[in-house]
């Protein structure tokens, strides 16, 4: 070591003895150590309470210098010439770059971590732009550091860009509201307002002091490296107070972990499932407990599919992970030394798990046997703290505890929700978790040393930013569900104490209260029952009422088979939709007026209303032919309510069950009332038929998303064939629903009720995916690649996105024999513009590859305009036009027409619905040359189209 570093270090050792001995004789009289503050353009200055992890570090490092924080908030420059002025003492948070070393002194010990990072307008999605072309506009600000990685970045996500300087961080948040820029890059955070696209390196950073403040450097370096060594983990404590406490870091995947992800977009998870409620099967064979929140969540954030590989234990975890199996092991115990010894990598953990002992009431002796089940526990906790020979293995949690109860063991070492769950249950009686923290675990996901590293890297960038309160919420979310169910037997053994003490506190308040309840009940009661028969919006009776003194008039009435009484439900219709545009007090205005004009019907018994569903309710006594004219004229009435100046009109619609028809009570008969309401318009009648096909659409559309899941929906084909030579030619494709609940359902069944509630569209994509993938594999099955043609549902000329997910499938599967099905109703949608907009999209679909078929035509109003303005390959003429002209002849020469026309236009044209010889050879005579029917080919299913193909082909 040479002289002049000699005297440095003793200069500042003197330096920290100085200080430490001065302590608290000079606390009175503190220097100010005045800290220069970056501020944002858009924030406050920094107060109490409100600073940032930076801010933060350098209030306790002055703390260990024996000063006072005092802050000072400026930009960037004018907190560069504060410092040369002596204005301020230090400016934190500074990237140690070689051209500040003229101006500055910097800490020796860095204080954080910056991130460099990449804003753009619209945060990631910026890079799903489809305009790779225009190059992307970065500010940043001149003479601050710039990281080399930006070009990287944006190269890999295929972008140009140019870069433009901006003096400070204010004139950049300008440029960035006028729009002059896209985004910014930047060392430092910006405010919240903008949406980071990437994080492009970190790097340490200082504290610094101006240049040649010896003796300030000194003492900060001093108080830095005792609070080093005092507060090792302070910047992981700041980091979790300001990041992960506080909702997580932003997601941000790089162009790699996006590709790797669509790429793979089911992934295979497994997870040791015996510990409840942790981690467990639940009775439908479904993976459920803590950690269902987390897979819930790492799908949903990332995009993909996750299917649990469910197994017993870590060993069978592991076996998975090497055959290929499983892709990741989900809950494995986070340990990087034994990962790289055993060739593995893991994740960042994603939580915490603290174990408690599970006894006998007796307790534990001093040198207890010890029951596990994880070999991991016991290799790397347990055998830290006992002997090999007081330790035993058992192969599950219900078995270690049972050794337990039978004194083969005296102690088992659980999670403490888990122990807790066991010790409730009931069935070990005599155990008892004393809630007393043992050891800490904390939990990661494992998978192979090979595995790619864009999956690593995608996960560890979910942990971080889920954050802690994930799964911390579940587990506590799934232990309150479970104390929820526990039966009261349970809760008393263990803790009988709690019970005979509440018992004598509720015997005490029962005989408190018992004069004072029968003093004051008569005075009360009649006000009481009044506000609960009362709606509080209208004032009026409400359904409750309705069903308390109706009730006995039902009860008459069914003995003396009264054909009259019914009960009537009138509603809004979309009532959401009208109490968000105009306020929820416009539909209690129309119940209430409605409520009271229909007490003043003659044929109204009693009535009542639910303003919180917007609902009119009454028992009635009148004829179906009085009953029905008379609710049409009432709703006539008053589907109109006045708003301001404005008068709003408010569809509402009724229906009516008679009590009689088949017997049953007022409540029964008021719900049957409301589900004839929906979709009457006005007034529907209920009767059994409707109430059947009500529950299936509803059970049906309750498990659609299960179901599409489990892959209940099948693909059918049913072949097409030249009609003279009887050769095939090609396929629709057709969807069945084989569901392990409702049973074989045909497409008539479920198909109005997905294109009504638009899960048509995920039904459509999976379907072509599906034939799209047939296609692919028939050259490889030595089969030939002929048409199969896939329905596209008029929904999807409104979806924003569908030509970009049908261009994904492109990208995989290739459009060679894939013809798309449209039918006119597809282009007849809100005007010209959507049915430009639909034509438009029609024109991109057979841009990439696909050949279109118009569906379905001459089945009623013809647009011919349609034959002009699209590019369509295929028409395929509607049975009902088939069936006419079998019995016309003014139709068949439509039949001979259309058909021409066809030809016409460079068309094959094709008939569906060919059931007999007569009408094959009737469309032979009128020129058709393909067709489509039972008389050919049914639908079938894969393997029977497939075989069907090897002899028709």
């Amino acid at each position: 070591m040479h002289a002049s570093d000699w005297k440095k270090a003793a200069a500042l050792v003197c330096t920290g003895v100085a200080f430490f001995f001065a302590g608290t004789a000079q606390a009175a009289e503190q220097p100010e150590l005045r800290i220069g503050v970056n501020v944002l353009p858009v924030l406050a200055d920094p107060v109490d309470g409100a600073r940032d992890l930076n801010q933060d570090y350098m209030a306790i490092l002055a703390n260990y210098a024996g000063m006072r924080a005092v802050y000072v908030s400026a930009s960037w420059q004018e907190n560069l010439a504060r410092l040369q002025s002596g204005e301020i003492d230090v400016i934190a948070n500074i990237t140690d770059l070689p051209a500040r070393h003229a101006f500055f002194d910097y800490g020796r010990i860095p204080m954080s971590t910056s991130k460099s990072m990449l804003y753009l307008r619209g945060g990631t999605q910026m890079f799903d732009r489809a305009d790779r072309t225009t190059p992307l506009r970065i500010g940043v600000i001149r003479d601050q550091y710039t990281s080399p990685y930006l070009g990287m970045v944006l190269a890999a996500e295929g972008f140009p860009y140019t870069l433009s300087e901006y003096e400070d961080r204010k004139a950049l948040a300008a440029a960035y509201a006028a729009g002059r820029i896209d985004g910014c890059s930047l060392d430092t955070a910006m405010p919240k307002s903008l949406q980071p696209a990437a994080a492009l390196q970190a790097d340490p950073v200082y504290f610094v002091v101006k240049k040649g403040n010896q003796e300030l450097l000194d003492r900060l370096n001093s108080a830095a490296s005792r609070l080093a060594l005092a507060r090792p983990m302070l910047y992981a404590d700041l980091y979790d107070l300001y990041h992960i406490n506080t909702g997580g870091e932003a997601l941000m995947l790089d162009h790699r972990e996006r590709q790797y992800l669509e790429e793979h977009p089911t992934l295979h998870f497994a997870a040791v499932v015996n510990e409840r409620p942790y981690s467990y099967m639940d009775g439908n064979g479904e993976f459920a407990g803590g950690l269902r929140a987390i897979v819930d969540r790492v799908s949903a954030d990332l995009g993909v599919t996750i299917e649990i590989v469910p197994v017993d234990s870590a060993e069978d975890a592991y076996a998975a992970l090497a055959d290929g199996t499983a892709d990741v092991l989900l809950n494995s115990r986070w340990s990087p030394g034994w990962a790289i010894t055993h060739d593995y990598k893991q994740t960042a953990p994603y939580m915490t798990s603290y174990f408690t002992e599970v006894t006998r009431r007796s307790g534990k002796p001093e040198d207890p046997m010890v029951a596990y089940w994880s070999q991991r526990l016991g290799e790397t906790t347990l055998s830290k703290r006992f002997d090999e020979d007081h330790l035993k293995r058992y192969a599950s949690v219900e078995d270690s505890l049972q050794a337990v109860a039978d004194g083969h063991a005296d102690v088992a070492y659980l999670r403490q929700d888990v122990a807790q769950y066991e010790t409730f249950a009931g069935r070990f009686p005599g155990l008892v978790a004393n809630g007393t923290v043992a050891f800490a675990t904390r939990t990661a996901m494992t998978m192979p040393q090979d595995a790619d590293p864009a999956l690593l890297s995608a996960l560890d960038k979910e942990i971080a930013h889920m954050g802690q309160e994930v799964a911390n919420g579940a587990i506590a979310e799934e232990r309150q569900k479970f104390l929820k169910n526990q039966s009261i037997g349970a809760y008393f053994y263990n803790y009988p104490q709690y019970f005979f003490f509440g018992a004598g506190i509720v015997a005490l308040v029962i005989a408190l209260s018992f004069w004072r309840y029968r003093r004051m009940k008569k005075r009360t009661e009649a006000h009481l029952q009044d506000i609960i028969d009362r709606d509080p919006a209208t004032e009026l009776h409400n359904l409750a009422w309705i069903e308390r003194v109706g009730s006995p008039i039902v009860t008459v009435s069914k003995g003396g088979k009264d054909p009259y009484l019914a009960a009537v439900a009138v509603h809004a219709m979309r009532p959401d939709i009208i109490a968000g545009t105009y306020g929820r007090e416009v539909l209690a205005a129309v119940c209430r007026e409605l409520g009271r004009d229909m007490e003043l019907a003659p044929w109204a018994v009693h009535v009542g209303t639910r303003t919180s569903s917007a609902e009119v309710f009454a028992l009635v006594r009148a004829e179906e032919a009085v009953l029905v004219p008379a609710l049409r004229e009432m709703l006539r009435k008053h589907d109109a309510q006045r708003v301001g100046r404005m008068l709003v009109r408010i569809p509402l619609e009724a229906g009516v069950c008679y009590v009689g028809d088949p017997p049953m009570d007022l409540k029964t008969a008021m719900n049957n009332a409301s589900l004839a309401a929906h979709g009457a318009r006005p007034v529907g009648i209920f009767n059994s038929k409707l109430q059947r096909e009500t529950l299936l659409m509803s059970r049906m559309e309750s498990i659609q998303e299960d179901a599409l899941a489990r892959r209940e929906f099948h693909v059918w084909y049913q072949p097409k064939y030249e009609l003279k030579t009887k050769r095939c030619i090609g396929a629709e494709a057709l969807v069945r629903w084989e569901s392990k609940e409702l049973g074989f359902l045909p497409p008539g069944k479920f198909i109005p009720l997905f294109e009504g509630n638009g899960f048509i569209s995920q039904l459509d994509f999976y379907n072509l995916e599906h034939v799209m993938q047939f296609q692919r594999e028939a050259p490889g099955k030595g089969l030939p690649v002929l048409p199969i043609s896939v329905n596209q549902s008029r929904q999807h000329m409104r979806e924003e996105d569908y030509i970009e997910r049908v261009r994904k499938l492109v990208a995989e599967y290739g459009t060679t024999g894939v013809e798309l099905e449209l039918t006119e109703t597809a282009f007849d949608v809100l005007g010209e513009a959507m049915r430009a907009h639909s034509i438009d999209v029609v024109e991109s679909l057979r841009g990439m590859g696909f050949s279109i078929d118009m569906d379905d035509f001459g089945s009623g109003y013809s647009d011919l305009a349609l034959l002009n303005q699209l590019p369509l390959d295929v028409m395929k003429i509607d049975r009902s036009l088939l069936l006419a002209s079998e019995g016309s002849g003014r139709m068949r020469i439509v039949l001979e027409q259309m058909i021409a026309l066809g030809h016409a236009l460079d068309m094959h044209v094709i008939c569906e619905g060919i059931e007999t010889e007569e009408q094959e050879q009737m469309l032979i005579s009128c020129g058709c040359e393909y067709g489509q029917g039972y008389l050919y080919g049914k639908p079938m299913r894969r393997a029977d189209y497939e075989a069907f193909l090897r002899e028709h082909a």
